[in-house]
């Protein structure tokens, strides 16, 4: 059974009485109206507040209520599975608009919205004609569903219209890319917290950086600089949690996460396979320009990579490797500070800018 409500001004009057073989004058619009499939033409029952039509006229399956004319901006559509908004030439007009906001920002379970032009008394009319067409130019530019009701032979159309597939994946897209935007708002300050927590005990801690420069880091090798950055990709990528996967994880929430479940985007984007991407584009990154510096690129002979102390007078100010510890790690906290908080902002902003083209 498809439930439909009709809404809008006096048109939805003229379109049922289509369905009824009847004259849209016996259709009291102080009352609300429900026309159900019959076993006859007509059969009408009425109270003091609506009336019930039963005909054989339309088609199994569907039933169809009009509130009565002054409850439109009140009803409650949870109730239904399709609404039409009629609307009659002059079109456009401000009260059509306000029903259509009403229940497209609605957060209930609204039903799919259809916009129905009737086009009849005025079918002569040149201004009629142009500023309908002129409407529906509009509303198919705002992604609206809009079809003409011009005589009975539109009534099939319309009762048994349904949304396209394209049109309900963009309206989703258009609502989830309002979290997604809050969210990315939250973004720069949810690195920072990030930026925070690694210096407390993370890939910027202390404890971190001095594993990096350490002699372990470079007992038995003979390139100070490439063992540096080795040590530093194991505590910026590491298998489980910790390191940049904190920030892998921001971008996630962002774009993938709402309050209630997952997006739309991660029907999209295959979740897991764009965090293993972000990762590697950051790790790319920062092998590519953590290349050693022409200064340090000379080699340890086995007494100086196999001696602690040796190492320790090479890397202190005076020593061949002067500098280094100090050049390395400052180039170190300006990747995870700096290069791969923009990394992450453009691989997100790069996502979003693809949901926004698709809603075009």
């Amino acid at each position: 059974m498809t439930r439909w409500i009709f809404l809008g001004d006096e048109s939805r009057r003229q379109f049922v009485s289509w369905i009824l073989r009847d004259t849209p004058e016996n259709l009291d619009n102080e009352k609300s109206i429900t026309v159900k499939r019959g076993q006859t033409p007509f059969e009408r029952t009425e109270t003091e507040k609506q009336v019930v039509i039963s005909t054989y006229y339309l088609p199994p399956g569907i039933e169809i209520f009009l509130p009565a004319y002054s409850d439109d901006m009140n009803i409650n559509t949870e109730a239904f599975d399709k609404c039409a908004i009629f609307e009659m030439f002059p079109f456009g007009k401000e009260s059509t608009e306000d029903l259509a906001r009403l229940l497209e920002t609605s957060k209930k379970n609204s039903p799919m919205l259809l916009f129905v032009l009737t086009d009849t008394v005025y079918n002569d009319d040149e201004d009629s004609l142009v500023g309908l067409q002129s409407y529906k130019k509009f509303l198919m530019k705002k992604n609206r569903d809009v079809l003409v009701a011009r005589d009975e032979s539109d009534v099939a159309e319309i009762l048994h219209w349904h949304r396209p597939l394209a049109t309900d994946l963009i309206k989703q897209i258009r609502r989830e890319l309002e979290n997604i935007d809050r969210n990315f708002e939250n973004f720069f300050d949810a690195y920072d917290r990030f930026l925070i927590e690694q210096k407390i005990n993370g890939c910027l801690s202390d404890a971190s950086k001095k594993r990096i420069v350490s002699f372990a880091t470079i007992k038995g090798k003979s390139h100070i600089w490439m063992n540096y950055r080795e040590t530093a990709l194991k505590i910026l990528f590491p298998s489980n949690a910790g390191g940049m996967n904190g920030a892998i994880e921001i971008y996630c929430d962002a774009l993938f996460r709402t309050a209630e479940k997952n997006t739309l985007a991660s029907f999209i984007w295959d979740v897991a396979a764009d965090r293993i991407k972000l990762a590697e584009k950051l790790k790319l990154y920062f092998i590519e320009n953590m290349q050693t510096p022409k200064k340090f690129q000379g080699f340890l002979n086995p007494d100086e990579y196999n001696s602690e102390h040796i190492y320790n007078s090479l890397i202190r100010r005076g020593g061949r490797f002067s500098g280094i510890t100090e050049d390395f790690l400052n180039e170190y906290e300006k990747f995870v500070s700096r290069d791969a908080r923009e990394i992450v902002t453009s691989e997100l902003d790069s996502h979003i800018q693809k949901l926004k083209e698709m809603v075009q």
